[in-house]
């Protein structure tokens, strides 16, 4: 398993650095003296994130219709992401402030159940055609600012480092029935007029937002200190942790014409790698 987190950890570190070239850490009120002299520098952060995903696709209609919830149920599905972080700006010995972006993927599925009535939906939702199957897919994103108070993991015999981020959100979506792209329909995109230029196209497009988290890291070196200082050694990972996360993802399209609703209220786990 570790074998597996280092080649994923190696593989992001390569897809960042070009980027992230000659980035580095700012300190305030003087140097660093929390750091074991045996660690490398630290600078960057990188998740590896899964959690449920339910979107609040339905949230629009104010209970007056369910079409997800009708068409894929209302069982949580499953969202795996990735974040990577510039901790630039290091506040001694208090924490960290960064900034973040990341990026995930979901998809739903299921079979077009056989009515005779039109199933009303959601903004750029078409009904599909009885008996073939309908997916959502889904790639969200955000970048937010990043407080990591690590004091307590530095200071103290407790491994514990809280922390919150907020920042803008933006998912990219389609759906498909059968192999293809569905398309728009004037009866199942609210507020649409016989006009509307987006009638008839492909149904995919992208809904912007709000991103809120807020978690608590536990620091694994204090189980396997000898291995964390050989890690750090041989590939600059100065911590690794476990994390839990309370997250709620605010995609409505901050006031813009009907989208389609991706916003979700969850919790995440993962591993935290700081390098």
């Amino acid at each position: 398993m570790s074998r597996w987190w280092a080649c994923a950890v190696a593989g992001l570190v390569a897809i960042a650095a070009p980027s992230m070239a000659g980035a580095q850490t700012f300190e305030l009120f003087g140097p660093d003296t929390s750091r074991n002299r045996h660690e490398s520098e630290q600078n960057f952060l990188i998740e590896l994130r899964g959690g449920p995903w339910f979107p609040d696709v339905d949230a629009e209609f104010n209970g007056r219709a369910t079409p997800f919830a009708d068409m894929f149920g209302t069982a949580d599905r499953v969202m795996l992401g990735a974040e990577f972080d510039w901790q630039f700006l290091r506040i001694n010995p208090v924490g960290s402030i960064g900034l973040g972006v990341a990026a995930g993927y979901t998809s739903v599925s299921a079979i077009a159940p056989l009515t005779q009535n039109p199933m009303p939906g959601a903004a750029g939702w078409q009904r599909p055609t009885d008996g073939q199957e309908t997916s959502l897919n889904v790639i969200p994103g955000y970048a937010v600012a990043v407080v990591r108070l690590d004091v307590l993991a530095r200071r103290t015999v407790v491994p514990l480092v809280p922390y919150v981020k907020y920042g803008v959100g933006y998912a990219y979506w389609w759906i498909t029935n059968g192999d293809t792209l569905a398309r728009r329909s004037l009866a199942l995109s609210p507020g649409a007029t016989a006009g509307d230029p987006d009638l008839g196209q492909a149904a995919t497009g992208g809904t912007l937002g709000t991103h809120f988290a807020a978690g608590l890291m536990l620091r694994l070196d204090v189980f396997e200190p000898m291995v964390q200082r050989a890690w750090d050694l041989q590939m600059g990972v100065n911590h690794s942790y476990l994390f839990a996360e309370y997250v709620r993802s605010d995609l409505s399209g901050l006031g813009a014409r009907p989208q389609l609703r991706l916003g979700t209220e969850t919790w995440n786990v993962g591993l935290a790698m700081e390098f």
